[in-house]
């Protein structure tokens, strides 16, 4: 045991004991690969507490403020984009057209005269017109009142009898609609009867009647007019509409 203790030497010493050449040479290899990251992480470490960006940052302005011509795009709108919509622009335009000019907003002349009515006016019947089989009777309205007033439309025309039973058919209409008729006091207007001369139909002749009974275009109330030279015949009898 004591010859074991002398001739093995301590750690310490075998730690100094100079390395062989294999041994030398791991060494400064492993030395290397240790130190070489070491190194590079410092580095690194350095670079970034001076300020340095990190490579990942990417190249500067890469996610900050849009280029100078992105934010010229932004601040000032391009020529295409500064003229306003087609609808933006016909928006004024729109509104004035719809406004009413002076011509449509006037009033026609005796616009502001009531309707005739029945205790308003008086009637008369024109001679007979005879021409080519046709016969026309002219039958006139006339404003006894002191203001004027309009009519429009076809009237109701019916033949009664003295006991006021009626003789055929109320007239039925011929023509057009007219436009409003302004009458003045004093003034008149009227319409047309048609009938046909005696012969021209195989139909006959209606009884002569002894009144005629007429209602003014939207009036209830009739007015009353003798009327025994009147003779429908071809069971023809029409009315036009009021015209002055």
């Amino acid at each position: 045991m004591s010859s074991l203790s002398r001739t093995t030497p301590p750690p310490s010493e075998r730690s100094r004991r100079p390395l062989n050449g294999r041994t030398a040479r791991r060494a400064r290899t492993l030395r290397r690969h240790v130190l070489v990251p070491v190194a590079i992480a410092s580095f690194t470490l350095v670079a970034a507490g001076c300020g340095g960006t990190p490579a990942s940052a990417g190249p500067p302005g890469a996610t900050g403020s849009a280029p100078g011509g992105s934010a010229q795009g932004a601040e000032r709108p391009s020529g295409g984009a500064s003229s306003a919509p087609a609808a933006a622009t016909g928006a004024p335009e729109e509104s004035t057209a719809q406004e009413p000019s002076t011509s449509s907003t006037t009033a026609p002349a005796g616009s502001a005269a009531g309707r005739c009515t029945a205790d308003g006016l008086t009637m008369s019947l024109g001679r007979a017109d005879a021409g080519a089989g046709q016969i026309y009777y002219r039958l006139t309205f006339a404003n006894k009142s002191s203001t004027s007033c309009t009519l429009r439309g076809f009237p109701g025309v019916s033949l009664i009898r003295r006991d006021g039973s009626a003789i055929g058919v109320p007239a039925e209409r011929e023509g057009a609609m007219r436009e409003l008729t302004v009458i003045g006091p004093g003034k008149t207007a009227g319409v047309t009867l048609h009938t046909l001369n005696q012969g021209i139909k195989d139909s006959g002749c209606w009884r002569r009647p002894d009144y005629l009974r007429v209602y003014p275009p939207g009036s209830r109330e009739a007015l009353t007019l003798r009327a025994t030279q009147l003779h429908i015949c071809g069971d023809r009898f029409t009315t036009t509409a009021v015209v002055r």
